[in-house]
């Protein structure tokens, strides 16, 4: 390196050495563009964390740091004691929207030629007039369909982000998480948005050696860091890890449990250190694992230092089960608050004949579920923060009963969902129609 204390002496000597300063530091610059691009470590060790603002900022951050941790979504009410009440989340038109898109094809439209802030309400709105209303009023089987995928698009849509995000690179997962709040929230204005995470199982497979998640752990921590640089100041609600506790027992026998726990940690008090959001790590389901050890996971994933925890995300369950179970799991960690995902459980589970051989319940598009209680932050229950959809009732949940592949937007299944909804909390509760 020429970079020491010894300075040459005489003019000739200085202008050349001050020359070839010049050139290593441009290259130096260089390489930390590329490095930034990239969102690889450098020599020095440096994660995406540091070198994340290189990565283009598709719209201003116009938040304040400073949190309020009395309102920390920034909502025009302040909530009281559950930070979530009263918020406007974030309903997508038909641009990006899984039920609204599928209305536009029904109709005959395409979903692509809508800008991104045309709003449901506006899309609504523009089916009772002209052509299509015309196509409807002569139509009643697909005015039918139309009414009940309506019950699905008026209703707000959690946003995904994984290893799958345009092509799950640190600068993919920035431009994806960029493209919802600068593009994707034009749809509906001052609304909050809520995000689902599905970074680690994809990973590494659903049972995960101590070796597999050493490697993968450098990536895993880039992507985080990715995702929480495209936050930055802005309002959000994050609901982290798929999966993310509920099927993790098996990692117990193969050792790597403590360290799938330090990246869950790791991911949850990253998101939870931005000024303006709200976390939820996922928790698992009711006929899953038991109370206990679902507490002593998430306690060691940093639940305590968090919101909460969130339930029921791949399971179809009561939503009056997964309380009660909830509930339990909340007095093993310090109180701690809990979501309920009710897509798809108005009707509760599918339970096989053999559940000793085939699990507890039927989780791929198992047929006759119906649409459950439906996303509010009035629940009723001290701890339950609010019912909310971890993703748009009508996703396949893979290539099973007639479905295309998982996450895709099966529009039949969405309309079977709908046909049955029902706010219904369990067995012996009112079955309000919606």
């Amino acid at each position: 390196m020429i970079f020491g204390n010894t300075y040459p002496g005489n003019a000739s000597s200085r202008r050349g050495y001050l020359a070839l300063v010049a050139v290593a530091l441009a290259a130096l610059a260089a390489a930390l563009i590329v490095v930034a691009a990239t969102g690889s470590s450098n020599a020095a060790g440096k994660t995406s964390a540091e070198v994340q603002p290189a990565f283009a900022q598709q719209c201003p951050d116009r938040f304040p740091a400073q949190r309020d941790p009395s309102n920390p979504l920034m909502l025009p009410a302040a909530p009281g004691a559950d930070p979530l009440h009263g918020a406007n989340f974030f309903v997508d038109g038909p641009r990006h929207g899984a039920a609204a898109g599928a209305i536009a094809s029904l109709v005959g439209l395409n979903s692509k030629n809508y800008k991104d802030d045309y709003s449901w309400v506006r899309f609504q709105d523009s089916l009772t007039r002209g052509s299509v209303a015309n196509k409807l009023a002569h139509n009643p089987g697909l005015a039918h369909k139309v009414q009940l995928l309506s019950k699905i698009a008026s209703q707000p849509e959690s946003q995904r982000i994984s290893i799958y995000s345009e092509g799950g690179s640190p600068a993919g997962i920035f431009g994806q998480t960029q493209k919802i709040f600068c593009h994707n929230l034009t749809a509906d204005p001052g609304s909050i948005p809520v995000f689902t995470t599905y970074f680690l199982h994809p990973a590494v497979g659903g049972c995960a050696t101590r070796s597999q998640l050493t490697a993968a752990g450098p990536d895993f921590r880039n992507r985080v860091d990715a995702m929480a640089a495209a936050t930055g100041n802005r309002p959000a609600v994050f609901l982290l890890e798929i999966d993310g506790v509920g099927s993790s027992r098996c990692m117990q026998k193969t050792g790597a449990l403590s360290i799938w726990e330090a990246d869950l940690k790791y991911e949850a008090l990253k998101m939870a250190s931005l000024p303006h959001t709200v976390v939820y790590l996922e928790g698992g389901y009711s006929d899953g694992n038991p109370p206990g050890y679902t507490a002593n996971v998430l306690n060691a994933s940093g639940v305590r230092s968090i919101r909460g925890f969130f339930t029921n995300d791949t399971h179809i369950n009561w939503t009056i089960d997964e309380i009660h179970w909830a509930e339990k799991v909340s007095a093993k960690t310090g109180g701690a608050n809990f979501i309920v995902n009710t897509a798809q459980n108005g009707n509760g589970p599918l339970r096989p004949h053999n559940r000793v051989k085939n699990g507890n319940e039927v989780l791929c598009n198992p047929p006759g579920r119906a649409m459950g209680p439906p996303p509010t932050t009035t629940t009723g229950f001290a701890h339950a923060d609010a019912f909310l959809w971890t993703g748009p009732p009508g996703n396949s949940s893979g290539s099973c009963n007639g479905g295309p592949s998982a996450g895709t937007f099966w529009p039949a299944r969405g309309i079977e969902l709908a046909s049955r909804a029902q706010a219904k909390l369990g067995p012996g509760f009112p079955a309000d129609k919606y």
